[in-house]
């Protein structure tokens, strides 16, 4: 057989995906997958890290060392975004546009968390405002309730005075009355 002569036929990111979708078992060990190494990240092999230019190239290569030898992540490739319709071509562009993904699913959950968490919070605010709403008005209700004790004893006090003073007018005249018979008859 001989080499074919042809470049080999590079597929999109869509295409990929369209010719490969996952099913449910699939996509739950992708979850799984990737909240184990949310955890972890992988450094980059110290060989990466190293330049090659001072290599000479084997004469079993078609390419240069350096083109075909993925560098560690910069922050000016981290930042650029990769177009869905672009080809990948190395190792690297496909560990990009991945971390990409990621990220954008991860924003995704973290946005939904942050709106739950403040709508919680903003709960939380308007169950405290109540709280102490409902503390004012129960010392209210106690300083109305203590108020009234005073003036229901103060009057309990005044209705025994007041039937004391009546019970001592009545005898008063009572002894008038029997004073009054008395000086009748003496007379």
């Amino acid at each position: 057989m001989q080499p074919s002569n042809q470049k080999p036929k590079t597929l999109t990111l869509d295409a990929w995906e369209s010719k490969s979708p996952l099913n449910l078992s699939g996509k739950k060990s992708l979850a799984v997958i990737n909240n184990a190494s949310a955890e972890f990240t992988r450094p980059y092999p110290d060989s990466f890290a190293k330049p090659l230019a001072n290599k000479a190239p084997t004469s079993y290569l078609s390419t240069p060392l350096e083109a075909s030898t993925p560098q560690p992540q910069t922050t000016a490739t981290a930042t650029k975004t990769i177009n869905p319709n672009q080809l990948i071509t190395t190792p690297q562009q496909f560990f990009e546009w991945f971390e990409q993904i990621e990220k954008s699913i991860d924003e995704e959950h973290e946005s939904k968390y942050q709106v739950h968490l403040n709508k919680l919070n903003q709960d939380l605010d308007l169950y405290g405002e109540i709280l102490e709403k409902v503390n004012h008005l129960e010392n209210e209700i106690n300083s109305m309730r203590n108020e009234w004790q005073t003036i229901d004893d103060g009057t309990d006090s005044l209705k025994s005075a007041c039937q004391k003073y009546m019970d001592e007018r009545d005898d008063l005249i009572a002894l008038k009355e029997r004073l009054e018979e008395q000086e009748s008859q003496e007379e």
